[in-house]
Formats: C-alpha cells, sequence, structure tokens
C-alpha cells in the first residue's frame, strides 16, 4: 500500500470519528401514546353519536367526550349486552386520555337492558364537567351513576341519581325529577357531602285534574322525605315543572 493511500484511508477513518451521529428515533412508548392520540381524534363525539345512533343501544359506537382546550378527554367503549338471570347487561368503559396520549383513568360500570351515550354536566357548580353514565332507562325515568371530577382531574364516584330530568337548583342542589305515574312525579334534592350525594328532600308534585275528572285528593306539592335541620317550605314555594 503506498503512502498516498495509507493517508487517504487514515483521513477518511477520522472523519467518520468527527461526523456527529444520527439522530435516535423517538422511543415506542412515544410512537404508541401519539397514535393513541391520532386515533382519539379522529373519533366522533359521543353527542354525534347519540344523535346518530340514538340510545338503547345492545352496544355502543366507541366515541369521545371533550372536557375542554388542553384537557384530556374520555373515550367511552362498551362491551355487547349478554343475557344474564336478571336480563341483558354489559360495561360502559370510560377511560381519559392526556393531551399526550397517556391514558390517565380507567372508570367501568355495568348497564342493564341496553345502552345510553355518557355525558358531561358541571353539576356540582365548581366549573369542572361531571361525568353521567346511563346504567338503566325504564318506561320514562333513567338511572345515572354520577362520577364527580375533582380539582387534579380525577373522577370520584359519587351516588346514583334517577328521573327524566336531572340539573341543578338555583340553591346550588342537584334536582333529579322522575315520573311516577301520568300526573304524579317525584324530585329528590341532593347535596355533595365529603364526596358522596346525600339527600336533603324529596317532594311529590300531582298534576292538577283536567276538567271532568275528580278533584284531588292529596295536596299538588308535599314534601315526603326532609333532612333534619332543613326547612321543608321552600320546596313547595315555587310553581313546580312537569318533567320532561
Amino acid at each position: 500500500m503506498s503512502m498516498k493511500t495509507g493517508l487517504t484511508g487514515l483521513a477518511l477513518l477520522l472523519a467518520a470519528g468527527c461526523m456527529p451521529e444520527a439522530p435516535e428515533g423517538p422511543a415506542p412508548e412515544e410512537v404508541a401514546a401519539q397514535a393513541a392520540l391520532e386515533r382519539l381524534m379522529g373519533m366522533e363525539t359521543c353527542t354525534q353519536a347519540s344523535a346518530g345512533y340514538g340510545g338503547m343501544q345492545p352496544e355502543l359506537t366507541p366515541c369521545r367526550i371533550s372536557l375542554g382546550d388542553g384537557k384530556p378527554s374520555l373515550v367511552v367503549t362498551s362491551t355487547p349486552m349478554i343475557e344474564g338471570d336478571e336480563g341483558p347487561s354489559g360495561q360502559i368503559r370510560i377511560e381519559t386520555w392526556g393531551s399526550g396520549g397517556l391514558s390517565l383513568q380507567v372508570i367501568e360500570e355495568t348497564a342493564l337492558y341496553a345502552f345510553n351515550y355518557p355525558y358531561v354536566e358541571d353539576l356540582t357548580a365548581d366549573g369542572l364537567p361531571d361525568l353521567m353514565v346511563p346504567l338503566m332507562t325504564g318506561n320514562v325515568n333513567t338511572s345515572y351513576a354520577l362520577w364527580v371530577q375533582g380539582a387534579d382531574g380525577q373522577f370520584v364516584r359519587a351516588g346514583e341519581l334517577g328521573g327524566v330530568s336531572i340539573g341543578q337548583t338555583p340553591e346550588g342542589l342537584i334536582a333529579a325529577s322522575g315520573r311516577s305515574s301520568a300526573a304524579e312525579w317525584e324530585t329528590g334534592y341532593f347535596r355533595l357531602t365529603n364526596g358522596a350525594l346525600e339527600e336533603v328532600a324529596a317532594v311529590v308534585n300531582r298534576a292538577d285534574p283536567e276538567p271532568g275528572e275528580a278533584p284531588l285528593t292529596q295536596p299538588p306539592c308535599e314534601v315526603i322525605r326532609i333532612l333534619d335541620g332543613v326547612d321543608p317550605a321552600s320546596f313547595c314555594e315555587a310553581a313546580a315543572t312537569t318533567p320532561g
């Protein structure tokens, strides 16, 4: 080998040693998280799914619920309904996904007879959306599991509510109104105590008789349960509205 050839080879070797290393690709877990995030953003919302497919489904179409810009999203899926001793039942699964595509929490509930889509609403008036998971729908009323969101973004099960309409009163209570007959409905008023639902009062409202019908033999509004120390008078002061 000539002196020139040897020097050329040495120069190439030195140059190779001085070249920067090729940048490493993203870690496998980062690739998986990004793929999960892309799949999430491509899903239809649960509002769209509910409008498109309706309620009382044997299996939910996977969908997502956004908690706001820059905040986690909820991914809703279910198993198929399976016939059992008490009728068809199945599992609703709600997984919280962070903005980086990482799973933060998994919530599971058992639904009976048919599935309806969960939704979020700030029922505790703290500025954070809470999660309502439908457990069973009868002829009119639906029972829900209420999962309350904390300041850390985690959801905690507070109890169950049922009725046709569920919302918040001006006094900050949660009101759940359900029909007990065509002319009678019951409203439960709740507050959150140590993270759990506590019934404050239960009120029965009765509709005025139609022309030609017999007059009411019971009061049009009656407080049937009341928490110790709470004044029952205010619960029948306002004119009641018939739930949906």
